[in-house]
């Protein structure tokens, strides 16, 4: 007699109940990783928005030191290679240093410049761009190439830039960072005194009938109070300014001077006499 060989045991599928679970469960996860990873690259970009504005603050310094060194940029830099390089600070705003025979010491030119920031408003800032520029230069690399040279732009040193746009509207332009080789995004700062002044007596009393030539018990500064237009009449050593960085953005001036938009880093300069 034969024995019935037991049955196979019947394999019990996933119900739709455990299905839409599971898929669930997987949604959950994968919209939490999605968002681990946004708030990392955030936070990696932040980090690269303040190192550039860390690097830019020594050379940003040392312009204000010597604002002769500051680029002033025009409109006209937006239209060909050969108008990029335009003229520095002092020759594209005469004022700053106006007497020809007897050059301007580089605090007053810096004076002249910033004391009209009373305050950090659009109306009285005043905006400088630090950047990073490949300086493209004829060197033993460069190959000729038919009637052009060809120039090997990776074996060409960099330099950190500071430039006024004050002719073009406070715009920095892509057409001009394209022309001027700059590297990577440049960051605008904007430029006001600092509340380092407030309380401070930092008006001469002269060039008036008994005049002491000291500084006046009246005048006190207070934000949005108003330098002397003459930097012989402002009575101290220094002149304290609030740097503020922001990537730019290639926005007309017009938009990011109204928004409101937190600052990457916030620096304290003090200028010297």
């Amino acid at each position: 007699m034969k024995s019935l060989p037991y049955p196979a045991p019947v394999r019990r599928g996933f119900s739709l109940v455990e299905v839409t679970l599971a898929i669930g469960i997987l949604g959950i996860s994968i919209l939490s990783l999605v968002g681990i990873l946004g708030s990392t690259f955030q936070q990696v970009d932040d980090i690269m928005q303040t190192n550039r504005a860390l690097a830019g603050v020594t050379r940003l310094i040392g312009a204000l030191d010597n604002p002769r060194s500051i680029v002033y940029l025009t409109s006209a830099a937006d239209s060909t290679v050969a108008n990029a390089p335009t003229n520095y600070l002092t020759r594209g705003i005469p004022t700053l240093d106006p007497d020809s025979a007897n050059p301007a010491s580089n605090f007053d030119i810096a004076y002249r410049l910033l004391a009209g920031a009373k305050d950090n408003s659009s109306a009285n800032a005043v905006w400088l761009y630090v950047y990073e520029r490949k300086v493209v230069v004829a060197s033993a690399d460069a190959q000729v190439s038919g009637t052009n040279i060809q120039y090997n732009i990776a074996s060409n040193p960099s330099v950190m830039e500071v430039a006024s746009c004050k002719g073009n509207n406070d715009n920095l332009s892509l057409q001009t960072t394209a022309f001027r080789n700059v590297v990577g995004t440049p960051m605008r700062v904007r430029l006001s005194l600092s509340k380092l002044l407030v309380g401070q007596r930092f008006k001469l009393d002269a060039g008036t009938a008994g005049a002491t030539g000291e500084p006046t018990t009246t005048d006190k500064w207070a934000v949005g109070s108003t330098l002397p237009v003459d930097p012989r009449q402002y009575a101290l050593a220094y002149l304290p300014v609030v740097a503020e960085f922001f990537p730019h953005d290639y926005a007309d001036s017009t938009i990011f001077k109204s928004r409101e938009e937190a600052p990457v880093l916030v620096q304290n300069i003090i200028i010297s006499r």
